[in-house]
């Protein structure tokens, strides 16, 4: 309630800030003797209300704000763009730039690895006239790394705006007519299954063609040993494994790994790497993906599988030699001695 006095207004409902009292912290129950004593004097239930404002206290203050985003990772590609040298990341990066405006929400992860995007409400965005992009990405590692992840999953969102497929890598057919389907899965499953499965076949045979090359060149390519794995871990897999998701993103994420690490241009793994990237910019350029010629049924899987021995042989350290087996007279000559060393101590 307010009272008016004058030209002043003072009011009754509260304190004045000059009457204003500091609350009494909640005793502190450390043990055993304090709870028993005010168990005695307030009762059980009494106390159980205390102990649990005690614990809500605690947490409110031994609790950490979750750690501020501060990147800016339109800009990191920006600056990506504007600092490299590298005709054909600087390519890619054209291509991607002008769709980071479509990605709502950028997500850092701490404690991710990789990343991931998606496509936000697809028929509504579309009936919209813009699609919208959520993606999320590994928070941890240097910038180099988010960068590199976030290539990727922007191209994602470029092979998208170029088919119109739902985040997949290949124009498939349009959603059935009585399909009902809303999620992004969904729509997948049932865009593929309207698809000529011989095309599909054919377009993951050649994907697997594509990363058996690699991996079979991957060993002299001059990466670390831990790249190594990390470019042996996509190409099989990601890529072998998933062609119609991961195929043209993985090609950019090992464009600016092949930048970065100071791969040479002229190696055989970066020129049939160029030779791929460039290939599945022209396909996005048409809208139509023409495959080349694979061997046919489980061919290029075994290619594939062939080229892990010399992967192996640098990504993990070979173990160390077993010792010789020792000859039965070695062992029967050492019991010998030993049993002659105490006959000679008694």
């Amino acid at each position: 309630m307010h009272q008016h006095v004058g030209s002043q207004e003072t009011r009754t409902d509260r304190p004045s800030r000059s009457r204003r009292t500091t609350a009494t912290a909640a005793p502190a129950l450390n043990d055993a003797a304090s709870v028993l004593a005010l168990q005695r004097s307030v009762g059980n239930a009494a106390v159980g209300r205390l102990l649990t404002v005690q614990r809500v206290q605690q947490d409110q203050t031994t609790a950490q704000p979750p750690a501020p985003i501060t990147a800016d990772e339109a800009q990191e590609i920006r600056n990506y763009r504007d600092t490299t040298t590298n005709a054909d990341v600087q390519r890619l990066l054209d291509q991607l730039i002008p769709h980071l405006d479509r990605v709502s929400t950028w997500s850092r992860m701490p404690n991710m690895t990789g990343g991931g995007s998606t496509q936000i409400d697809p028929e509504a965005t579309a009936a919209a006239g813009s699609n919208r992009y959520a993606i999320s990405y590994a928070g941890d590692g240097t910038v180099q790394e988010q960068v590199a992840i976030l290539v990727h999953e922007l191209t994602h969102i470029l092979v998208n705006e170029s088919y119109g497929s739902d985040m997949l890598n290949y124009p498939v057919a349009p959603l059935p007519a009585t399909s009902t389907a809303t999620a992004e899965g969904q729509r997948q499953s049932e865009r593929t299954a309207a698809t000529d499965p011989e095309q599909i076949r054919q377009f993951n045979d050649y994907v697997t063609s594509t990363a058996a090359d690699l991996m079979h060149l991957l060993p002299h390519a001059g990466f670390s040993p831990a790249r190594v794995s990390e470019i042996a871990q996509k190409l099989s897999g990601h890529t072998a494994s998933k062609p119609l998701f991961e195929y043209d993103a993985v090609l950019s994420h090992l464009l600016a790994w092949s930048e970065q690490d100071g791969i040479p241009v002229t190696s055989e793994f970066y020129v049939r790497l160029k030779i791929a990237v460039d290939e599945t910019r022209s396909w996005r350029q048409s809208g139509t993906v023409t495959p080349g010629s694979a061997a046919p049924g489980n061919g290029e899987l075994d290619r594939l599988g062939a080229a892990w021995p010399a992967i192996n042989a640098i990504t993990r350290p070979p173990a160390p030699p077993a010792p010789p087996r020792r000859r039965m007279r070695d062992r029967i000559r050492d019991r010998i001695i030993a049993i002659l060393a105490k006959l000679k101590r008694r």
